[in-house]
């Protein structure tokens, strides 16, 4: 009995079938449209022959369930799209390694979660001040305290900074910089919610920003949590909130508009009320949806947090190996990939401990976003592993256990500077050189 064919093998059996019958360049010369539940059609973009459409679908049956049944397994660009209203040749080039098919094939996604992660990463929000994204694949990694560190040391360096909670599942900027009374009444959830069943005005922006009465200096912290105090005091409701706020609403036009629609739309009018110098988004761990409005939706820079573990280089491995489908041709300033930066976080002052992690990163980036080394000229997006300009070259900030336990609200000292500039003092030079900013000593 032959193996089942699963989601995995599914797409390159059947890019191997396709190239088998019409020749390598039929994977992306046409593309594979493939549904919302991973079943997959070959859809031709110009006349097909009849004996070699019969052989294709033929041959697809051992595929099933991963194909459309039957003849519907191939189907014609005019029978599945309104081709007056949409490119010929939609869908994204998806790079295959299998033992039975290896190269490109292009890909149409269909999907009712995640569908963000579909998007190309997107240029800056106009009229916005810079944007930090702080993401990690693990929790527990020190992110939200480096944010909420860097963010004070801005402040004290006489810079105003808004900060953006957008970790829902698991919310802590408020905890940690706006003392108990001092949270604003809705937060980042709450207008994901609200905004699902009609437009959130103005007036209620205004009550998503508090203040951060811990910071020091002429610089302020504003402080947009994941959860408000309508929230806390209605707790019951939070994970009802969370089930909901990924869905997708309308504008007064009647556009459909995504989470990442949404994200954009938020940081846009957040930053209208005040003047801001940058903005810090604290992302949800992971890959869910939330993670992909602000890695890919916010033209922010993306500063991904790992520890030197396996699980940080496993996790990063899917997320970059996913962004290969979005490499441009050639490499310019506008080449999304400079604003990817790797961090080292706990990290040991031992340099072996670092270049250890460095040399992980180097590998992982080596293989997945950057160029091929072959015929590297100035259009190539190529760093050697020594390149501190290079995405993979992390910023360390160093293991301290004065930080185990983050609460400056408790322990104010943590946000005093003869504390945190041994630990976090070159992340924070690192940061501030990124965004233009200059450092008071």
């Amino acid at each position: 009995m032959p193996d089942r064919t699963t989601y995995d093998d599914a797409l390159p059996k059947f890019a191997a079938i396709v190239a088998r019958v019409l020749g390598d360049k039929a994977p992306i010369e046409n593309f594979f449209l493939r549904d919302s539940s991973g079943r997959l059609t070959f859809v031709h973009t110009e006349h097909l022959d009849r004996t070699d459409r019969n052989k294709i679908v033929r041959e697809a049956r051992e595929l099933e369930p991963y194909v459309e049944r039957g003849s519907a397994s191939v189907a014609s660009i005019s029978e599945l799209f309104d081709v007056g209203n949409a490119d010929t040749e939609p869908g994204l080039f998806e790079y295959i390694q299998h033992p039975v098919y290896e190269g490109f094939a292009r890909v149409v996604e269909r999907r009712i979660v995640g569908q963000d992660w579909l998007e190309r990463p997107r240029n800056s929000i106009p009229g916005t001040p810079p944007i930090v994204v702080f993401g990690s694949h693990k929790g527990g990694v020190g992110r939200s305290t480096a944010l909420a560190v860097a963010a004070n040391s801005l402040a004290q360096n006489n810079y105003n900074v808004l900060v953006l909670d957008m970790d829902l599942e698991a919310p802590g900027l408020a905890g940690s910089l706006l003392p108990q009374g001092d949270n604003a009444k809705f937060g980042s959830l709450d207008y994901f919610v609200e905004s699902v069943l009609a437009p959130v005005d103005d007036s209620f922006l205004e009550q998503m920003v508090a203040v951060s009465g811990l910071t020091k200096g002429r610089g302020r912290v504003h402080v947009c949590p994941a959860v408000g105090s309508i929230g806390e005091t209605n707790a019951q409701n939070v994970l009802g909130k969370i089930a909901r706020a990924y869905l997708e609403s309308e504008d007064e036009r009647g556009n459909s508009l995504s989470f990442l629609e949404k994200t954009r739309s938020l940081v846009a009018r957040l930053t209208q009320a005040n003047r801001y110098d940058a903005v810090f988004v604290d992302a949800r761990a992971g890959l869910n949806e939330a993670t992909a409005a602000a890695f890919l939706g916010l033209g922010a820079d993306v500063l991904l947090f790992g520890v030197n573990t396996p699980q940080t280089f496993t996790g990063y491995r899917y997320f970059l190996s996913y962004l290969q489908r979005f490499r441009p041709e050639s490499s310019g300033e506008d080449d999304w990939r400079f604003r990817l930066r790797m961090v080292h976080a706990k990290a040991s002052p031992d340099p072996k401990n670092q270049q250890n992690f460095r040399t992980q990163s180097f590998e992982l980036f080596a293989d997945s976003i950057y160029d091929e080394e072959e015929g590297v000229d100035e259009a190539s997006f190529n760093f050697d592993y020594d390149d501190a300009t290079g995405p993979h070259y992390a910023w360390p900030i160093l293991y301290d256990s004065n930080y185990s336990e983050f609460n400056p609200i408790a322990q104010p000292e943590q946000f005093s500077r003869s504390m945190y500039e041994r630990t976090f003092g070159p992340f924070i030079d690192a940061l501030m050189d990124r965004l233009n900013l200059s450092r008071s000593k």
